[in-house]
């Protein structure tokens, strides 16, 4: 058997956690699988943060070699996406943070860690099977153009053994 991957969000003042979650649409609302129809970014605010994760689940020896990065879609006029790897869970907000542009290319991509700080998920070493948070927002200005933005691809690479 191998790894089960999950993509999981964690939500409110109480860190409620969704798996398998459908989308990370970025909106006005604290919410996984946000609808950006009934939760817009007003043009030149932030968008509320989203703290993300990986879940392994099965049966694998390690994972390693864990990166995040925007593969594809290109931003509009005014638009940026800021991130941070293996940050810590806060209650999300809307507030712009101190991160930095979402790397575009594998090179430059963040790495990330298991949730108890190592490198390496080993099954059955009594790890929990979750990597650390990677905290995005999305960031718009006053000549971004009202409307949908672009489709992004956000990208998680790992090696199995």
């Amino acid at each position: 058997m191998s790894a089960v991957h999950h993509f999981c969000e964690s939500n409110g003042a109480g860190e409620v956690e969704t798996q398998d979650i459908a989308n990370l649409n970025f909106g006005s609302n604290d919410s996984a699988n946000l609808n950006t129809i009934t939760y817009p970014i007003t043009r030149g605010n932030a968008s509320f943060e989203k703290y993300i994760c990986c879940l392994f689940t099965g049966t694998w020896t390690e994972i390693s070699n864990m990166k995040f990065w925007k593969s594809l879609g290109d931003y509009v006029t005014g638009e940026a996406c800021k991130a941070a790897a293996n940050v810590a869970y806060a209650t999300p907000s809307a507030t712009p943070n101190a991160d930095s542009d979402i790397p575009v290319i594998v090179g430059s991509a963040l790495s990330l860690q298991s949730a108890e700080g190592a490198s390496t998920i080993t099954f059955g070493s009594g790890v929990s099977g979750y990597t650390k948070y990677v905290r995005l927002q999305l960031r718009t200005t006053g000549s971004t153009p009202a409307g949908s933005v672009n489709t992004k691809t956000y990208t998680f690479q790992f090696d199995e053994v």
